[in-house]
């Protein structure tokens, strides 16, 4: 966890509504956003080695951009290495976070989720995951400051601290920051029963129940508790075609 005195340094003003302005392309059936191709790049063995970008993403007043950029070589076991660049308005693009391979998951991916207000506070959403296995997906949510490239990332295994007895596995649905004057982030997950393949029946006991939760990871305190489920999740987000010279 980063160092609050750090954290409080970053300009975070959240006090808002959000209003998002992202372009779309027509409507596909079972289309795949655009920001979501470089969460999940799908690879064969065997193939041609690839390069999936996202759309760029801009910052509320514009002074700063992103772009992920996805490597699949799918002739090297379908290893993935994920980049996420930033850059000021009019300026080159640089490296502020590196996702590699690693021996118990090569596959990994990142989608933008957007900004804060008037900040330069970029919230993404990452996944990571091994080639060819039923086991299931490591999510992760990460704020990075663009220009120090300080990462703060929540530690979301906190949210089983009431189902430790339990059979459970989650999936992120959404990640926003908060509308008070605190600084946080907000993860909205779905919590279910985590099979293990076997066919064995668990004690009612260890069973994981289906629930939604909200909870919410403070900035500067450490502080991790749930919240009520109507609590607004919200996020600047704006991006054009896949143009790295915008």
């Amino acid at each position: 966890m980063l160092a609050s005195a750090a954290i409080r340094d970053i300009p975070l003003v959240l006090l808002l509504p959000v209003i998002g302005f992202t372009q779309q392309a027509p409507a596909k059936p079972l289309a795949i956003p655009p920001s979501q191709k470089t969460l999940f790049v799908n690879c064969q063995a065997n193939e041609k080695p690839q390069k999936v970008l996202s759309p760029v993403s801009l910052s509320e007043d514009g002074t700063w951009r992103a772009y992920v950029e996805v490597d699949v070589r799918s002739d090297l076991g379908c290893a993935h290495t994920t980049r996420l660049w930033v850059a000021r308005a009019n300026a080159p693009y640089r490296l502020v976070y590196l996702m590699s391979p690693e021996r118990t998951a090569v596959e990994n991916g990142m989608e933008i989720l957007g900004w804060a207000r008037n900040s330069r506070m970029i919230l993404v959403r990452a996944e990571e995951w091994q080639f060819a296995s039923d086991a299931l997906d490591t999510p992760r949510v990460l704020a990075i400051d663009a220009e120090t490239g300080m990462v703060y990332e929540p530690q979301l295994e906190a949210m089983f601290q009431t189902r430790r007895d339990k059979n459970c596995a989650f999936r992120v649905l959404d990640a926003r920051f908060s509308a008070d004057r605190n600084v946080n982030i907000l993860v909205r997950a779905q919590f279910f029963n985590d099979e293990d393949g076997t066919g064995l029946e668990l004690p009612s006991a260890m069973r994981c129940e289906n629930a939604e939760e909200t909870w919410s990871f403070n900035f500067a305190t450490g502080e991790i508790k749930q919240v009520a489920n109507n609590q607004p999740l919200l996020i600047f987000k704006k991006s054009l075609p896949n143009r790295r010279d915008q």
